[in-house]
């Protein structure tokens, strides 16, 4: 492993975000730790891995392929992307209490 590459994993270490809903399986940061523990040459698509993972921090695959309005909007729920991003920004910060009546509002719905 190169000092560069050393550098790169590291990098990427630190830009990568934490998972908010399972901030205590921090997955693919233990496997960044590992690459940079491991020995020298021990994996062969180092260069691969570096720049695929940039390429995930990036978005790049979002910005290439932007999904269109009809994907994010479904004639039959419109707002389902919409309220599902907003469910997993506040599901952290819920206390248990709040995760209760929330189930409880799920079940009874009154229209």
């Amino acid at each position: 492993m190169t000092l560069q590459t050393i550098q790169h994993y590291a990098r990427l270490l630190t830009r990568w975000p934490t998972d908010r809903l399972r901030p205590e399986h921090p997955h693919f940061q233990q496997l960044l730790r590992k690459r940079l523990q491991a020995a020298p040459s021990s994996h062969a698509n180092e260069a691969r891995e570096v720049n695929a993972a940039y390429l995930l921090i990036d978005n790049a695959f979002a910005k290439q392929y932007p999904l269109s309005e009809n994907v994010m909007k479904p004639t039959s729920a419109p707002t389902h992307y919409t309220d599902l991003e907003r469910e997993l920004d506040e599901a952290p910060d819920r206390t248990w209490w709040d995760g209760v009546v929330k189930r409880v509002k799920g079940l009874v719905r009154l229209r």
